[in-house]
């Protein structure tokens, strides 16, 4: 009889799920208390766990527990094997939704006010038959999303649709960046400015975690001679002009946001020409045909997004 197949049979996805919380909290109740468990089946999943094994895989005290030799390889591979399970099933899904002619996108916030609108309307005359989801993500979510083929196409500024291969970018609006202040502001007057003569303003930006624009204009600063001093850093870019509005400090956003309407809000061109245009992203290796054809018309050089 092969005991190793019947220890493969009878160890289950919920016992190194379980397993996995324990090793990463270190603490059965804080382990039960995320998994939405009491801690009693917890504790008895993982001693199964280790009787099927035939390894203790903990070392428990009455505070904590921490992982015996076993026990941190065996996290190590769990890692592997949730990492494999997610793949193969968004690989799945993947293939369900090119049957069904679903085309699944990741966008950033602003993608609408960079005449996204257009191209989903222009789209779906185009392919009446085709299922478009949409789901907001920041672009280096965006770009895990892609390689995990939970998304088939990302849309992101330029300074995020840099240097990322082995994915394809395609830019698909033409913007630049733009000074924005608020109507109170020393600055309001202004129609154009340089770089340099912001040296002495706080700026405010979306989350540098996030997106690589702040970073792009950060290093334009650099260039200039200083510095930036950074007031805050934002998730939303509603909530980012919201805050310049009804203060002191600058930001810096793509030419688009001066077609949106703005309570308070003056923006200014910059003489220094920084790109912020939108693109799209995605893997030629692994793209669906109706994802083909959203990149194609998106590409059609005749057309103009607005």
């Amino acid at each position: 009889m092969d005991t190793k197949n019947i220890a493969v049979d009878r160890v289950t996805l919920r016992m190194l799920k379980y397993f996995s919380e324990v090793a990463e909290t270190g603490h059965f109740g804080k382990a039960a208390e995320h998994l939405n468990v009491t801690p009693s089946p917890l504790s008895s999943q993982i001693k199964e766990l280790e009787s099927i094994m035939d390894v203790a895989l903990f070392t428990r005290n009455s505070r904590n527990v921490q992982l015996t030799a076993a026990g941190e390889a065996l996290q190590v591979e769990c890692e592997q094997i949730f990492r494999a399970l997610d793949r193969s099933i968004s690989k799945v899904q993947k293939i369900g939704r090119h049957q069904n002619n679903t085309l699944r996108i990741g966008i950033v916030s602003s993608a609408f006010w960079a005449g996204f609108g257009s191209m989903l309307t222009e789209f779906r005359t185009i392919y009446p038959n085709s299922q478009v989801e949409i789901i907001e993500l920041c672009p280096e979510t965006q770009k895990q999303q892609l390689a995990d083929l939970k998304i088939d196409i990302g849309l992101c500024r330029f300074a995020d649709a840099l240097n990322i291969y082995p994915l394809n970018s395609l830019k698909i609006t033409e913007e630049e960046f733009l000074v924005a202040v608020s109507d109170k502001h020393p600055l309001k007057e202004r129609k154009r400015i340089a770089i340099d003569e912001l040296k002495d303003n706080n700026f405010s930006f979306m989350a540098r975690r996030n997106s690589a624009s702040a970073e792009m204009i950060i290093d334009a600063c650099l260039q200039a001679g200083f510095i930036p001093s950074i007031d805050n850093e934002f998730v939303e870019p509603n909530t980012l002009m919201a805050y310049v509005a009804s203060s002191q400090t600058i930001t810096v956003v793509p030419s688009s946001f001066a077609s949106h309407r703005w309570k308070n809000i003056r923006f200014i061109a910059l003489r220094e020409k920084l790109p912020a245009s939108l693109c799209l992203i995605y893997d030629h290796r692994s793209i669906s045909p109706i994802a083909q054809s959203f990149v194609e018309m998106c590409n059609d050089s005749e057309k103009v997004w607005d």
